[in-house]
């Protein structure tokens, strides 16, 4: 039995006579205010801090016209075609979504062949990082599961770190799922009998419920990942669309209180209002955004959209020309914006998306336009126009062209042929050569992964055996004895003394005195770190926050594996508790204490940053190594992701660390090298300028 058989047989509802007919003035211009916000927030994200916020408003108003589609069918025919309705939704949304994917791919495959014929390495280039699970992402678009697909991949700290070629297609991943699984729901409903006003209420508590298990499962370290792009945890919008539209599907809904035109109007322009201000103060990577701000913005537009059917005017009053072009395109102007500003952002500038050059913002933006304006024309209208057979036999018209006499002319179908189908087969061959040589590794995996082996000491002697658990801060080596290290060769000496504070800088101190306590940033440079100062021990964790890092000093002051001098590269990846950086320096004693501002478009940096500079204005033995002044001068020497340095930038952030140390030193030029072991016999010539900060100064900019 087919799915038009199984709905014919549904009752008809009186409940959904009201539903509003014809095409709803206004939310043309919610679709454009909606895709409007989500380009200009990946072009230019500090402009626009949470334009995100317009993929929520594209859920809702798809709730809501989804549910008002089958709502009007059943109130029309008596029964809801799923077979009718897939059909459009796969008209709609497949040809333009080929179109990206081939073209995507094929784009990045041209310069990574010009990699492969100049004889460079594809993994590990930004090239290469871009086709990291590019067959998978292709597969999940294909089967209408990216968002799934990205969490699986988000799995891996350095993975998601660098910009995926498709990683937009999640949202349309989590509505293809919401048209394949809504309309049985609603078909459940209206065979059951149940009245709008419950359905609508239903839908409300399923979208609260959705709400709540986003605020429940956000974990603890913030990476969203998981709540933000999984169907359950993000179907709240979805499902206030839909509840909206059984609202109005109700008898009463143009009577009821809340329809007045004076109280709907005031709903709508809070709406708009609070939209508004969400979008430019909304942080993404905020707690309360998933506990509350998300859901909010939902809300917002689902009074919007109530504005525009209760007072028609005001729909066709902000129904502009221009608002409605947008609209028509907006579903190819999200498919292209997003893949085409990663390939002009690798190809400009260094893969840094959320620090795109202005020439990179200015091409993306025509080219966007471009693309989805041709998609629109020659894509997606013919097959939404006409079906897939339709306009197929329209293309075979157009290539195989008959004169008025009945001939074919063959010479004008020759090159149309080879036109259309040289560029087809061509951007096909490109795309699949792209998937087949994809890297299994981003750059930035693959300097983890060595930072992680020179943290373990896979390189170096093991040292001797622990003290014993039960020591106390306090049990330390004392001056002359040996302390061990995971990179220390053999088991070098403490030094005799910490010079007193007060002289200035001459020469970093051996890299067996030091031990550096860090994130990922750290652990990315730990073989720069290496060697440049051999024997440095580095202890470094992917996505570690500050307070477990303090956990890691106390637990080496505990063990004797404490050295006199104690980097800490920490606050990338959450706040710097006051709490947590006064136990930091107890922990640390006399021990001279170098630590490293953080960098990152975090909404916590400046607090994390300010905490740094507050530890070293109120302790002699503490002093800043000024990472982020480094990266302000010279951004170039951040990846992708705008936070890890890269292969170059590793020098820039060992510069940093060893003019810290210089400064943490405190030897003066001239020093009887006998007086202290600190930097005693080292070759290197004393490390002059670079970026340090004392306790004075700000260096905030």
């Amino acid at each position: 039995m087919d799915t038009d058989t199984l709905t014919r047989a549904l009752p008809r509802a009186t409940e959904a006579r009201a539903v509003p007919r014809g095409r709803i003035a206004g939310l043309d211009a919610l679709r454009a205010l909606a895709v409007t916000l989500v380009v200009v927030y990946h072009l230019v994200p500090a402009s626009l801090p949470g334009g995100y916020i317009g993929v929520d408003v594209f859920f809702v108003l798809s709730g809501f016209l989804i549910t008002t589609i089958l709502l009007r069918e059943h109130a029309r025919t008596g029964r809801v075609s799923l077979r009718r309705f897939w059909l459009h939704r796969a008209r709609r949304l497949l040809p333009a979504l080929a179109a990206v994917l081939v073209v995507g791919l094929a784009s990045v495959a041209v310069a990574v062949s010009a990699l492969q014929i100049r004889g460079e390495l594809v993994e590990g280039s930004v090239w290469g990082d871009l086709l990291v699970g590019a067959g998978a992402q292709v597969a999940a678009a294909a089967t209408f599961t990216s968002n799934w697909v990205t969490v699986a991949l988000g799995q891996s700290y350095a993975a998601a770190s660098a910009p995926h070629l498709f990683e937009n297609l999640w949202s349309l991943a989590v509505e293809e799922q919401f048209y394949v699984l809504w309309p049985l729901a609603v078909m459940a409903a209206l065979g059951l009998g149940i009245v709008a006003r419950r359905a609508s209420a239903g839908a409300a508590a399923v979208a609260a419920a959705s709400a709540l298990t986003m605020a429940a499962l956000l974990p603890a370290d913030g990476d969203a990942t998981r709540v933000y792009m999984g169907t359950d945890t993000h179907a709240f919008g979805l499902m206030i669309g839909a509840a909206l539209a059984f609202w109005w599907a109700a008898d009463d809904a143009r009577g009821a209180p809340q329809a007045h035109p004076a109280r709907a109007t005031t709903l709508g322009i809070t709406g708009l209002l609070s939209l508004g201000a969400l979008a430019a103060f909304l942080p993404w990577d905020s707690t309360w955004t998933y506990r509350g701000g998300l859901l909010l913005a939902s809300l917002a537009a689902a009074a919007a959209i109530h504005m525009v059917v209760a007072v028609p005017a005001i729909g066709r009053a902000l129904d502009t020309g221009p608002a409605r072009w947008v609209a028509a395109r907006s579903y190819g102007l999200y498919l292209w914006h997003w893949p085409v500003l990663v390939v002009l952002a690798t190809a400009f500038d260094g893969g840094r998306v959320r620090d795109a050059s202005l020439l990179t913002v200015a091409l993306t933006l025509a080219l966007t336009v471009g693309a989805a304006t041709a998609s629109y024309r020659w894509i997606e209208t013919p097959v939404r126009r006409m079906g897939f057979r339709r306009a197929g036999r329209a293309m075979l018209g157009w290539l195989y062209p008959v004169a008025p006499d009945g001939a074919v002319r063959r010479r004008v179908r020759r090159r149309r042929v080879a036109l259309v189908g040289g560029a087809g087969a061509g951007l096909l061959a490109l795309a699949c050569a792209a998937i087949a040589a994809a890297p299994a590794r981003t750059g930035l995996e693959m300097q983890l992964d060595a930072g992680a082996a020179i943290a373990a000491g896979g390189d170096a002697p093991s040292g001797p055996a622990l003290p014993t658990p039960d020591a106390t801060p306090s049990d330390v080596p004392t001056p002359g004895t040996g302390a061990s290290s995971p990179l220390a060769h053999g088991e070098p000496p403490l030094p005799a003394r910490v010079p007193p504070p007060g002289a200035l800088p001459a020469r970093a101190p051996d890299g067996d005195q030091v031990t550096m306590v860090g994130d990922s940033v750290a652990l990315g440079s730990a073989p720069a770190l290496a060697d440049a100062m051999p024997g440095i021990a580095v202890d470094a964790e992917v996505g570690r926050q500050f307070a477990a890092g303090v956990d890691v000093v106390e637990r080496l002051a505990r063990k004797g594996r404490l050295r006199p001098y104690v980097v800490v590269a920490l606050g990338t990846n959450g706040a710097v508790p006051d709490e947590d950086m006064e136990r930091l320096i107890r922990l640390a004693g006399d021990r001279r204490v170098v630590l490293v501002t953080p960098y990152g478009d975090r909404s916590w940096m400046p607090d994390s940053q300010r905490a740094v500079r507050r530890a070293a204005g109120a302790h002699d033995n503490v002093v800043v190594a000024d990472w982020q002044r480094a990266v302000e001068e010279d951004p170039s020497v951040l990846g992708p992701d705008g936070i890890h340095p890269d292969v170059d930038g590793q020098e820039t952030f060992v510069e940093v660390v060893e003019t810290g140390l210089a400064e943490a030193s405190e030897e003066p030029a001239g020093t009887d090298p006998d007086a202290t072991t600190a930097g005693a016999g080292d070759p290197r010539p004393a490390v002059e300028g670079g970026y340090f900060t004392n306790g004075m100064t700000s260096g905030i900019r």
